[in-house]
């Protein structure tokens, strides 16, 4: 059962737009009233924010949705939305930022009043199945640069776009079909194949999220978002009553914890042990096996805990390999240049370095998840997915003076948010994540 505070309060908070431009009927200001609940989801596994929210249409005077019986929305209308919580942080979704309905649902009616849910996603989620925006052309260079290129001249992004620099290069063909013509499909299929750049990222880190918050679009590597940023906000867990303690942000209303370190997946993914590549290349009929092991990954610079969790000590499995990958070489396969005479020299190159690249990102995706949490607080729209915080929790003793955990306290990443309005108050609820344990120094 998920430990609560009983004593903590929910955030304040107030929708002041919620307008609908319906295909029928026009522009049609929703009161705020008649919003019964409504959520605010970001993802850094989601390439669109994402809003749903429950309307009570009780037929009056100054509004209705109603038309001969039925419910006057269908797909794709605009919805113009702006709201805010308790510590002034507003969302605002007018403009280029202007929200989209994706469908309608959970109609029920009545003789004097109708309930139903709407799903709203961003402009770009449409635009990305249309063929207009499909990714056709030829790119090279930095994987980043072309990431930009896609979202800003192919899918026409009006929206603030945030990218971390890769160090890799990498030539491919825009096919225009599904599912890699896709725009942000593509976006995030880059991200599995780029290296940041930072120190010693060769050969050891790799793998970006493609995901999009209330900022932007944001392509952003899982070492950088732990090196660039400091904790967001500070978060305890305390069953007192009163104010926040004196260094914290705010208190935690509940929480469960779920560290997930499953044997059988840290061996299927090589999350926690080591990995090894078996590769052919055709040009040189050679064979070649280049081993990896996941603890070049972990490095307390760019990690939310202090050390990686020990499995199975007894029977070394972290000094043992546990995935195999197979690669076949492709030299000559997209070489980079625009001519011939550029690319002649390179036609014996491999156009992506599988070896130091795609196993890494696959390892560094699965450890990130090895611990999970779920907490809840007063409403904070400020918060965004991929953002860090830290939290402390107290450790369970029988001591007379009470200390925070060292293990489950830390920093944690910010998977998911979800901030929810109803007519009580406002809460915000988090997925967090990890792949280390320990607490680091309170800064």
């Amino acid at each position: 059962m998920p430990a609560a505070n009983i004593a903590a309060q929910a955030g304040e908070s107030k929708i002041s737009l919620f307008e609908i431009t319906s295909n029928y009927s026009g522009s049609l200001e929703i009161p705020s009233e008649s919003i019964y609940e409504l959520n605010y989801y970001e993802s850094i596994l989601d390439n669109t924010v994402r809003v749903t929210s429950t309307i009570v249409d009780a037929g009056g005077k100054d509004f209705s949705l109603f038309e001969d019986g039925s419910i006057n929305l269908t797909v794709g209308e605009k919805v113009q939305l702006r709201m805010n919580d308790g510590y002034g942080f507003s969302l605002d979704f007018t403009g280029d930022k202007q929200l989209r309905i994706d469908k309608t649902r959970a109609i029920e009616e009545s003789t004097n009043k109708m309930a139903f849910t709407i799903d709203l996603f961003s402009k770009e989620s449409i635009n990305n199945e249309l063929e207009q925006y499909r990714v056709r052309q030829r790119f090279d260079g930095k994987i980043s640069d072309s990431v930009e290129k896609i979202l800003t001249e192919v899918l026409k992004t009006e929206k603030e776009v945030d990218i971390d620099p890769t160090l890799n290069n990498l030539s491919f063909i825009g096919t225009g079909l599904r599912p890699l013509g896709l725009p942000l499909y593509k976006c995030a299929w880059l991200g599995a194949r780029s290296v940041p750049d930072i120190k010693d990222a060769k050969g050891n880190f790799a793998g970006f999220f493609f995901y999009e918050t209330y900022e932007g679009f944001k392509f952003k590597s899982i070492d950088k978002l732990f090196i660039d940023q400091e904790p967001k906000r500070k978060l305890v867990f305390t069953n007192s009553i009163g104010e926040v303690p004196p260094g914290y942000d705010a208190k935690i209303l509940d929480f469960s914890f779920d560290n997930s370190f499953d044997m059988k997946s840290a061996l299927t993914t090589g999350s926690q042990t080591a990995a090894k590549m078996k590769a052919v290349n055709s040009y040189e009929s050679s064979y070649r096996e280049n081993p990896f092991e996941s603890s070049n990954q972990f490095n307390e610079d760019n990690t939310g805990g202090k050390e990686q969790p020990k499995i199975a000590s007894d029977l070394k499995v972290q000094e043992q390999v546990s995935m195999i990958s197979y690669k076949w070489d492709d030299p000559g396969f997209i070489v980079a240049g625009k001519n011939l005479k550029e690319q002649l020299p390179k036609s014996t190159f491999v156009n992506y370095n599988n070896d130091e690249i795609l196993r890494q990102s696959y390892m560094r995706y699965n450890n990130l998840f090895s611990v999970k949490m779920s907490l809840t607080i007063a409403g904070d729209m400020s918060l965004r997915a991929g953002d860090l915080v830290h939290c402390d929790f107290a450790e369970i003793s029988n001591k007379q003076e009470k200390t925070y955990s060292s293990k489950k306290s830390g920093i944690y990443m910010i998977v998911d948010v979800c901030h929810r309005i109803t007519r009580t108050g406002c809460h915000t609820r988090l997925n967090l994540v990890r792949e280390s344990i320990g607490r680091k120094s309170f800064k």
